[in-house]
């Protein structure tokens, strides 16, 4: 993970695959991520003046700059990585927001960019939590080449217990947890960018696949609004472990895996 509060960058990482690999490439990924990010806020020579295009939204656009540190870690875990792992078989996904000062306004702008099932998600007042990403998995193909419509695809992803499905929807359940892309891969990955304004009040969390694979959304939304500020992405760690060590006849949710949240609440 990357929580750099003063630099205003924040991701998460998830190796593909569980094994030793996987974690030679998060951890490649996250050390490629956060020198690129310190690098470019040390560009200007003046160092009083590092931050000050954070402190300005108009001053640059982030959405190039965070598919330049994503290329560089795909990158980076495609030679560097698979050098340490001893195998080029290595993977990981990312999620990362990093966010700039709106101009005379008392909001932010969070640029966020995305490849794989890490997720970005924003629970803003008493609206219902919103999933700012759309995963690359298997589950989003079939609803690309229209096999399951999104109404269908959503009941499949949030389904509790194998009898709230239909068979053909059950039988694309499975499918939930495969990932198109990840970096590192052979082909150099499509990375996903986007904004979102960010209000005094809104908390925004990044997650692995573990979280939200374990947990619905509506248990998400339950603990994001909730939970105390400095507490909510343990306990979200804890409740996802929690129900991955229960028993498939419970819930068909159940899924050992990394698990790595991270929550900010805004405050300015």
């Amino acid at each position: 993970m990357i929580i750099d509060e003063l630099g205003g960058l924040f991701a998460v990482f998830d190796g593909v695959g569980g094994s030793a690999a996987a974690e030679i490439a998060s951890q490649t990924a996250a050390n490629s991520t956060r020198e690129s990010w310190k690098r470019i806020l040390t560009t200007d020579r003046n160092r009083r003046k590092i931050y000050t295009f954070l402190e300005d939204c108009n001053k640059r656009d982030l959405c190039p700059i965070l598919e330049k540190l994503i290329l560089d870690a795909d990158e980076e875990v495609r030679t560097n990585g698979a050098d340490r792992a001893g195998t080029d078989d290595l993977a990981t996904t990312v999620a990362l927001a990093a966010f700039c000062r709106t101009p005379n306004s008392n909001e932010y702008t969070m640029t966020y960019a995305h490849v794989g099932d890490s997720r970005v998600y924003l629970l803003r007042g008493e609206d219902h939590l919103k999933r700012l990403t759309h995963d690359d998995g298997l589950l989003t193909k079939l609803v690309e080449n229209q096999i399951v419509n999104e109404y269908h695809a959503f009941r499949i992803d949030q389904a509790m217990r194998a009898d709230q499905l239909s068979e053909v929807e059950y039988s694309y359940f499975r499918l939930r947890g495969g990932i198109t892309q990840a970096l590192g891969g052979p082909i150099p990955p499509t990375i996903h960018t986007d904004k979102a304004n960010i209000r005094p009040g809104d908390r925004i969390l990044l997650c692995t696949d573990g979280i939200h694979d374990n947990l619905t959304d509506e248990e998400i939304e339950d603990i994001l609004r909730n939970s105390p500020r400095q507490s909510a992405g343990r306990i979200l760690v804890e409740r996802a472990r929690r129900r991955s060590h229960e028993d498939r006849n419970q819930t068909i949710r159940s899924k050992p895996d990394d698990m790595s949240a991270i929550v900010m609440t805004c405050r300015f």
